[in-house]
């Protein structure tokens, strides 16, 4: 049986679950990350400490794995997190997420690997260099791409620009042309890939593709969102979290809390506001706005919240819908992300097409008028997370990976 070589600049959840799974089942040959501690080494238990300070440290911690498979490159993150505002200064940008991904790619390609690696498992936008070294020595090369393909969200972009011309802000989408051609370069090196939706994975048929693509869903992190203790109560509050954009199907939502003028009732957005100020000044006093939420807070406020409204029109997956269903609260999306894989329509959650203000009026409406039936709903939100955690994918995705 092989071993991969886990690859990932900045320790995050995900890539920490892959390589600890990996490690499970005794297929990890290294996990080259940015900062990063061995939960069992001689720096834990001042990593901890501070975390009380600085609690994303926390998240710094490694436990999946003997501390010796662990490959941190603290100098290549930091440094890479360092060069953007430099830069900035002579009137050079680069976007830290770029300088991070192109760096850590970079310094993997470069360094010894162990010599009983079979495959390198990276991320899209840091493995181009990685993978070339890896095809010269004939080693398989597996492409976690966390979004759709670029091309369908830059099309869903135009499309909804024209729908909604005054919620445009600032320029179209669009990736620069320097990062369109590496991903496609890094798609063409790869001789499988990753997702976390089918949903991604029909952003790809386009392609033509030849190389098999896994559909894995992620874990509900059932440790970080605990359940309510009750129904909430007062007004009938529906809650949106994340960017509110174009994409994120905001509009959709919008339109839909206005037509369905639930009494009574409140629409929460949480999370930067990219829409443009004359479309807002339509919707202006029909919902509450809050710019950002630590994430230490979101679990009071998915508890408070009757229902999360997801009408996303393009996501590889959207953490928020597990978040919710861990404390219970039920979720309506659509199926353009990772919904179709968290939800039974009607059972724990709801799923409703994409673009259809009227069928989130309806939805909207019914949840309100039934209360009761909403909660239970959440409910067996919870229990279905219950069933699917970071174990289970770890699970399915060693079992998916190829040998």
């Amino acid at each position: 049986m092989g071993a991969t070589l886990v690859s990932h600049p900045h320790m995050a959840a995900f890539a920490q679950g892959v390589a600890a799974a990996l490690a499970a089942h005794g297929r990890l040959a290294a996990f080259f990350t940015g900062v990063a501690f061995d939960a069992e080494g001689m720096a834990a238990a001042a990593v901890r400490q501070l975390s009380g300070r600085w609690p994303l440290l926390q998240n710094r911690l490694f436990a999946g794995a003997p501390g010796g498979q662990l490959r941190s490159l603290p100098l290549v993150e930091l440094g890479a997190r360092a060069v953007p505002p430099l830069l900035a200064r002579v009137g050079v940008k680069l976007k830290p997420y770029d300088a991070i991904f192109t760096s850590h790619d970079a310094a993997v390609s470069a360094l010894p690997w162990p010599r009983a690696t079979t495959a390198i498992y990276a991320y899209e936008d840091g493995a181009l260099l990685t993978f070339r070294r890896a095809e010269r020595r004939g080693l398989g090369r597996i492409w976690d791409l966390p979004l759709p393909h670029y091309q369908l969200i830059e099309d869903l972009h135009r499309q909804e620009a024209q729908r909604w011309p005054d919620a445009v802000v600032g320029q179209p989408h669009r990736e620069p042309e320097w990062k369109k051609r590496r991903k496609d370069a890094e798609l063409a090196l790869a001789t499988c890939v990753s997702v976390a939706s089918a949903f991604t994975r029909r952003s790809l048929e386009a392609l033509d593709m030849r190389i098999p693509v896994i559909v894995v869903p992620y874990g509900f992190p059932v440790d970080e969102f605990q359940p309510r203790a009750r129904p909430p109560a007062g007004k009938f509050t529906v809650l949106a979290v994340g960017t509110q954009d174009l994409r994120k199907g905001t509009p959709y939502l919008l339109e839909a809390w206005r037509r369905a003028a639930i009494p009574d009732a409140e629409l929460r957005l949480v999370g930067p506001m990219r829409m443009g100020k004359r479309f807002l000044d339509d919707y202006a006093g029909s919902f509450v706005h809050h710019p950002h939420v630590p994430k230490r807070d979101l679990p009071a406020h998915y508890q408070a919240a009757d229902l999360l409204a997801f009408p996303t029109l393009g996501d590889g997956f959207g953490l928020v819908m597990q978040e919710a269903m861990c404390c219970g609260t039920p979720v309506m999306t659509t199926e353009c992300g990772g919904g179709p894989e968290c939800i039974t329509d009607g059972v724990d959650g709801w799923l409703v097409p994409p673009r259809d203000i009227d069928a989130l009026v309806e939805r909207l409406r019914d949840a309100a008028a039934n209360r009761d039936r909403t909660a239970a709903v959440g409910r067996a939100a919870r229990a279905r997370a219950e069933r699917w955690t970071g174990r289970e994918t770890a699970e399915a995705l060693t079992q998916a990976l190829p040998d």
